[in-house]
């Protein structure tokens, strides 16, 4: 995780915090000058995408804005965020609707992170990989943190339709497995 942080530390240009709450990673982005940061955070008690609502609040400079996460590329222009960093169990529910917004508005790399009770990393970077992007992913006992490079990534409009049908499906699937299971 450290050099996660270092990381961050070396950004330059736009990064969009998605869920971020450690306080080691925001101070890393607030104490770089080269950086201006756009953050959406949750409401104190609450998920930050939750299934009801899934809207957040966009604060930059000072502003805050409602943004909803399936009209993410209206509130940023196609390629326009160099970075985005975020934190997973904030997104997982959204995950669909995340994963092509961030490859559509992002131009150099995402970071992800998170625990890995639940999920495995592994088929989270298989996602991103779809749209041609690159992943590496690092594991540490329980967390785990994906770069993603978007550099070459594409995303169509028909593509990223029938992607997030093939996750409504993959994700009904595992809930039947689960049901059946328990």
């Amino acid at each position: 995780m450290k050099n996660f942080i270092d990381t961050m530390k070396h950004l330059t240009g736009d990064v969009l915090c998605v869920g971020v709450s450690q306080n080691s990673i925001l101070d890393a982005l607030m104490k770089n000058n080269q950086v201006s940061v756009y953050s959406l955070n949750r409401a104190p008690g609450r998920q930050i995408f939750s299934r009801r609502k899934k809207r957040a609040k966009l604060k930059s400079k000072n502003k805050e804005k409602k943004v909803n996460i399936k009209k993410l590329s209206k509130a940023f222009p196609k390629k326009s965020v160099d970075y985005i960093v975020c934190d997973w169990n904030e997104v997982y529910d959204c995950f669909k609707y995340f994963l092509y917004q961030s490859v559509r508005i992002n131009k150099k790399k995402t970071y992800l992170y998170g625990t890995s009770k639940y999920i495995d990393p592994y088929v989270v970077a298989k996602r991103f990989e779809r749209y041609h992007a690159t992943t590496t992913v690092t594991v540490e006992e329980d967390k785990f943190w994906i770069v993603i490079d978007n550099e070459n990534s594409k995303v169509g409009f028909w593509k990223a339709k029938f992607f997030v049908i093939v996750d409504t499906f993959h994700n009904l699937g595992d809930m039947i497995s689960t049901a059946l299971i328990s």
